[in-house]
């Protein structure tokens, strides 16, 4: 169970969302305002703040800024609605690790929430460990299969931990980003998935019949012998993740344009707009069958 600071202005989606998140186990604090988040948060450290974007006195994007100036580890999840793509992006560019589209809450947050809170535990865990992991490099193959790619990703942001002088939110959102990429390379790129397929929409609901589909999908010919390879390398420059694929899928559709309304509202884009936020470089290779990650200036210890 965590401890989750909620500011949103709206009662409906505030009571939605308060009710989606103590489902999960979680304590929920409500706040109306940003700048009563910040009050309370200075109050009593949460373990997660969500926060609307579009509120009185302190809006959502100021509200990130202030709290990861003050807190670099503490991880902020922002809302989305039409309108407010604009603050989403200065949010993701400030320090915040996700959103979630409130068209989407009921699909998406809890699925957002259970991603970031993993990885601020294995984080905790391995980044007493600091320095202790120099330049390491190595590889993972993963097959078809959704539930594989939090594992790898939990992998990955223990080695940044033990290896890097990165803050646990900086270490976060290349986890995201790097979880997006795998999702693509699997779903678009091995599987073929169309962008347009419900499929997409379905896979982070609750009923695990959504995630058979794309189970039976992989096990038959030519989907089951396909894999995606993971290569990570840090070094005292950079880190670099390489992501390739054995299918003629598209590891990210490019448009809309990343930060768009349209790049919003679209499930499928989220991948690409968390990869254009959090990475320092995209380097697409071999006609959009393979991709190279980097986030420079690691600060290795």
């Amino acid at each position: 169970m965590a401890t989750i600071l909620l500011a949103e202005d709206s009662s409906t989606h505030t009571a939605l969302m308060r009710a989606l998140l103590e489902q999960d186990g979680h304590r929920v604090d409500c706040v109306v305002d940003g700048q009563l988040a910040w009050e309370a948060f200075q109050a009593s450290r949460p373990d997660l703040l969500v926060t609307d974007l579009h509120m009185p006195k302190l809006n959502g994007c100021e509200l990130v800024e202030k709290v990861v100036g003050e807190d670099p580890d503490l991880p902020c999840i922002v809302v989305t609605a039409r309108g407010s793509e604009g603050l989403a992006v200065d949010a993701l560019a400030v320090g915040a690790v996700n959103f979630v589209p409130k068209n989407s809450l009921q699909k998406l947050l809890n699925h957002v929430v259970r991603q970031t809170l993993s990885m601020v535990e294995v984080n905790a865990i391995f980044q007493h460990f600091s320095g202790h992991l120099e330049n390491p490099e190595f590889s993972i193959e993963l097959p078809n299969d959704i539930a594989a790619i939090e594992p790898a990703v939990l992998y990955v942001v223990q080695t940044l931990a033990a290896a890097t002088g990165l803050s646990t939110v900086q270490r976060i959102r290349v986890g995201a980003a790097l979880s997006s990429a795998l999702f693509n390379a699997m779903c678009y790129g091995n599987l073929e998935i169309k962008e347009e397929d419900p499929v997409v929409s379905r896979m982070f609901t609750e009923d695990s019949r959504n995630n058979d589909e794309v189970r039976d999908r992989a096990a038959v010919h030519p989907y089951r012998d396909r894999k995606v390879q993971l290569r990570v390398s840090v070094s005292t420059v950079d880190t670099r993740f390489f992501i390739s694929h054995d299918g003629p899928g598209r590891l990210t559709r490019l448009t809309p344009a990343p930060g768009t309304a349209e790049s919003f509202e679209i499930e499928q884009c989220r991948g690409f707009v968390l990869m254009t936020s959090f990475m320092d470089d995209i380097i697409f290779q071999s006609g959009n069958s393979s991709v190279v990650l980097v986030k420079s200036d690691l600060e290795v210890v």
